[in-house]
Order: structure tokens, then C-alpha cells, then sequence
């Protein structure tokens, strides 16, 4: 196959699939790689699986676990520490430095050296067994605000915020540009925050609830 899937991500009702032009509204996307070239492309299930292989969905990273989309309310994403109940370690993995070296790594400044070079490693030519033991071991240890789930919960809200802030007029814009700061700075939401920031979103097109 000429692409492999890397991961499902979230994705604006705005963007369409790089192969049919249709409407991702489910508001979650596979992203695909270009094996050749390097290039990411973004695809709904269907395209995803012509283009990278009937089984090309089985145990990819998914960064959509706190986003309830339009067309997919399966539960995603646990409210603690049981995060390796999931039976994929390499998926677990990858989520983790995905998160942690690329998603957030500007916004939290949570790059560890360890695990930056891990994922540079991923990048290049894969994970071996005992990188993924490591990563997953790292993980399990980190403080809570760089727990899996934390930053699983984290780079879900910041995205779909960034979203409701772009389509609000500037004036509106307040509640959601603070509590995004303290979401920055604290590495947290708490239930209240939650609440608050589904009554917003609610009432915005285009912009689903979050868990």
C-alpha cells in the first residue's frame, strides 16, 4: 500500500477528505501518510481502509478519547489512572509521545529528553519492545497533569476552545480565552471548568461536547 494510517485525530467540519472531498462532520479523521513522500492526508474510515488496507484502523493512536463527535458516540477515554487497561502497549505508546513531544510540547513545555528521543525514533524507523516498555513505564510514573489521560483530556479541550474562540465574535470571547490560560497553566480541568465549557460549546456550530 502506497500510505499507512498514523493516527485519528480531530478535525474541523470545515475539512474535507484529501481522497473523496467529502465532509469529515464526524469531527474525528484518520491520518494517513504519504509512504513515498512524507506528505499527511486526512480521510474518513472508508478511505482510510481503500487506501492503507482493510485492517490499516486496528490499534492506531487515537487522540480524539475526550471528543464527542456527530456520528461516533463510543466512549473514549478514562477519568484516571486506568489508562493501561487498554491491551495495546505500542498504541499507548505512541499516543504518549505524540502528546508530550508534539501536540503539547509548546503549549505545556512538557518535553522530557528521554522521551524526546523516542519519539525522534518513532519518527525514523520505529519503536523496538523494550522502547515501548520504557515509554509505558514512564508514563504510568509521570505526575498527574502528565498523566495519559490528563493530556489525552488536555490537547482535546485546547483544540476544540481554539475552534469555539474562531468562530465567536471577539466580544464573546473572554470566558474561553481565560479559561484556557488556566487550563495552560495549571495542566488541569476540573469538573466545574467541564460543565462551564460544554455550556458554551453547546451553543456554537460546528463545535461537539467534550467527557
Amino acid at each position: 500500500m502506497k500510505y499507512k494510517v498514523i493516527r485519528r485525530d480531530l478535525t474541523e467540519t470545515t475539512r474535507k477528505c484529501d481522497f473523496c472531498s467529502k465532509a469529515l462532520t464526524s469531527l474525528k479523521a484518520y491520518v494517513l501518510k504519504n509512504i513515498a513522500t512524507g506528505k499527511l492526508l486526512y480521510a474518513g474510515p472508508t478511505c482510510a481502509k481503500n487506501n492503507a488496507g482493510e485492517d490499516a484502523l486496528s490499534g492506531i493512536p487515537d487522540l480524539t478519547k475526550f471528543t464527542l463527535s456527530t456520528n461516533d458516540r463510543e466512549g473514549g477515554g478514562t477519568g484516571g489512572r486506568g489508562w493501561t487497561s487498554e491491551g495495546n502497549p505500542e498504541k499507548r505508546a505512541i499516543e504518549y509521545l505524540m502528546l508530550r513531544e508534539h501536540k503539547l510540547v509548546k503549549e505545556l513545555k512538557c518535553s522530557y529528553s528521554v522521551l524526546k528521543e523516542y519519539y525522534e525514533r518513532y519518527n525514523s524507523y520505529g519503536l523496538s519492545e523494550s522502547d515501548i516498555t520504557h515509554i509505558n513505564n514512564i508514563a504510568a510514573k509521570a505526575p498527574d497533569k502528565l498523566s495519559p489521560p490528563a493530556l489525552q483530556r488536555i490537547y482535546n479541550y485546547l483544540f476544540w476552545i481554539d475552534v469555539a474562540v474562531s468562530k465567536l465574535p471577539p466580544e464573546k470571547t473572554d470566558f474561553l480565552v481565560g479559561v484556557r490560560v488556566t487550563i495552560v497553566s495549571t495542566g488541569k480541568i476540573s469538573e466545574k471548568q467541564k460543565s462551564s465549557i460544554n455550556r458554551w460549546l453547546e451553543n456554537i456550530d460546528g463545535v461537539p461536547q467534550l467527557k
